[in-house]
């Protein structure tokens, strides 16, 4: 094992990516000053309140606090004081998964002259391949005489399990060239047991590009396996656990049928590897078909409720999930609002409930909210899962019918109440899966 350095750590950016980075580098037993613009996330983070829930964050911030090597702050003059300097910006995406930069770009802009003579530059935020070089041109025109050096570092945090990813990762990717600075992220890194690939910024930032584009079309085909399956007879549950079977592919591969991903996650890359194409003139057909498949995925859910209770308006309709994972307390980029925008453009009354999400968020959505599942129900003709939270395999379904009006559908969205099919079946519910021949 890597001997330990204590190294003091500035963290850049307090949304997912800072939260995560900030506490679990203090749990690593480094002293941490996390760094955000917002007073009140500032404040909330001292007190060891997270902006975004995860699974063990709450513990592990008070826990640092309470020992001395955590602490948050908006001043950011205070970076003087870090050896290293940590990017943990959520990189902005809008609504066509195109990233903005400014954020990144204007840090180095306002803070680069508080960088102290050789500082390690690591950034983990999402950035297209060769943001690094740029950044490092950046850095010398502002501090010409400055000694520095800038690392990549891939994020591969995984939301509602945020902090076992980190503690416990499969490797870590490093985009470095610095045989001093390679030395120093496996000191960083000391407490783990993991495996370092150590490569090029450059390779780093697109090997983060091609995970998840590979993630993406994954999922675009078990998309399409599971409507030929459907029509042929076949059970798209079985296809996956064959798949997953044969060490080529393996256990944990994407293939679990549903009605399109989410987040903007994958979608971004493939829109990085998309813009990348055209501006090296290069055709990237596989990454436009994946594309295609994604945004008419949702549009099937919509398909699924036309064709059984006919003409939508003023049917009534419940929704289980909003998060857009299990485990965490975000709606942004989820599945769930999409699907809520398309039913209600087809004036259908929505009521929704989910354990953890953000009530801020809740409020904008504009529709019925309870975090009673039986409440929630009352008078839907139609009951959506579509946020996989374990607590919703606790639900009475007996109660649940109770509260619904005919005809009973129960539209499982992930297959994720597939071991309880017959159960459900025999309540008198009308059950939809995805990709199975139940119809």
């Amino acid at each position: 094992m890597q001997n330990f350095s204590k190294f003091k750590i500035g963290v850049v950016g307090l949304w997912h990516l800072g939260e995560i980075y900030s506490a679990c580098l203090s749990e690593l037993g480094h002293d941490v000053i996390g760094f955000g613009a917002d007073e009140e996330t500032v404040n909330n983070l001292n007190k060891g309140v997270p902006p975004l829930k995860e699974p063990d964050l709450e513990d592990i911030l008070k826990k640092n606090i309470g020992l001395g090597r955590l602490n948050y702050s908006s001043d950011f003059k205070k970076i003087r004081d870090c050896d290293i300097v940590w990017l943990a910006f959520d990189t902005p995406v809008d609504k066509n998964d195109e990233i903005d930069l400014c954020p990144i770009y204007d840090f180095f802009k306002n803070y680069s002259e508080y960088f102290r003579g050789g500082a390690l530059i690591i950034i983990s935020s999402q950035i297209p391949v060769g943001t690094c070089d740029i950044i490092s041109r950046l850095i010398k025109k502002m501090r010409p005489n400055l000694e520095f050096d800038v690392a990549y570092l891939p994020e591969n945090l995984q939301l509602g399990m945020a902090v076992k990813s980190f503690l416990k990762p499969d490797r870590i990717v490093v985009g470095a060239s610095n045989k001093e600075t390679k030395e120093k992220i496996k000191n960083i890194f000391s407490l783990l047991k993991t495996n370092f690939l150590f490569m090029s910024a450059a390779s780093a930032e697109m090997s983060k590009h091609a995970l998840n584009a590979f993630l993406a079309t994954s999922l675009s085909f078990i998309y399409d396996i599971a409507d030929l399956s459907q029509e042929a007879g076949a059970d798209i549950t079985d296809v996956s656990k064959a798949l997953r079977a044969d060490k080529r592919i393996g256990a944990g591969a994407y293939l679990d049928a549903g009605i399109g991903f989410s987040g903007g996650t994958l979608a971004r890359d493939l829109k990085i590897i998309a813009n990348k194409g055209l501006e090296l003139n290069i055709e990237t057909p596989v990454i436009s078909a994946v594309f295609q498949k994604n945004y008419s995925r949702p549009g099937k859910a919509i398909s699924y409720l036309q064709k059984y209770l006919g003409q939508l308006k003023d049917k009534k309709v419940s929704i289980y999930g909003l998060t857009y994972k299990p485990g965490t307390s975000t709606l942004r980029r989820s599945l769930s609002i999409e699907i809520i925008n398309k039913l209600k453009g087809a004036g259908v009354d929505i009521s929704a409930c989910d354990p953890e999400a953000l009530q801020d968020e809740v409020r904008k959505l504009g529709i019925k909210f309870s975090k009673d599942h039986y409440i929630c129900a009352k008078g839907s003709q139609a009951a959506i899962f579509i946020t996989n939270w374990p607590e919703f395999k606790n639900i009475d379904l007996g109660r649940l019918k109770a509260q619904m009006s005919e005809p009973f559908i129960f539209f499982d969205t992930r297959n994720f109440f597939q071991d309880k099919e017959k159960e459900i079946r025999g309540l008198g519910f009308f059950y939809i899966g995805i990709g199975r021949a139940i119809f």
